[in-house]
Order: structure tokens, then sequence, then C-alpha cells
């Protein structure tokens, strides 16, 4: 499944699922984004599947933000459909306990 970013008053959602096929572009496209903004809200919520590579691209894109004192929040902890890989992978920490 092709995956698909909307972008709405700042938030951004990533729509589809996330995997090693299309982890590079995703990387690219909020890598971006980063490095022109100060903050962004990511929401996975709408994401069907997540593997394990897309779960720690996830992660680095999170700590990246970190180190450059950016902030990103990672909004999906109700989703259940990614929940049990973000678990598995101990990557479940960088999202968000707010709901916009």
């Amino acid at each position: 499944m092709a995956i698909e970013i909307k972008e709405k008053n700042g938030m951004f959602e990533v729509i589809g699922n996330i995997s090693s096929q299309n982890m590079n572009s995703l990387k690219n496209y909020f890598e971006t984004l980063i490095h022109s903004s100060e903050k962004i809200i990511l929401n996975i919520e709408n994401v069907k599947h997540i593997d394990k590579s897309g779960a720690f691209m996830l992660e680095k894109l999170y700590r990246n933000a970190a180190k450059t004192n950016k902030v990103i929040s990672i909004i999906g902890r109700q989703n259940r459909e990614i929940m049990n890989m973000m678990t598995t992978t101990k990557t479940h920490y960088i999202l968000s306990n707010d709901r916009i």
C-alpha cells in the first residue's frame, strides 16, 4: 500500500503502511521538515501496518529532532495496529501520551 502524507494546520498525518519499502522517502520528507521547523506534530493513528525497520526509522527521526533541539510529537499510542510492533522493538516510548 502506498503511503500518503496530509498536512492540516501544522499536523502531518501519515496514512497507509510504514515499511522498509517506503521508509526512506518518509524519512527524507520529515528530516527536511525538521530542519525548517521548530515543532512537528506527526499523526500515525491511521497507519495500518508498521514493520521493524519503520519503527526504528521513527525512533531515529525522534532522536535526531531531539539532538537539534527540535520538538517532534508523534501521535499514535491508541493505534492498536502498530502498538504491538512498537512495543516489540521498544520504540513505543516515542509516542506521545496526548491526543490532539
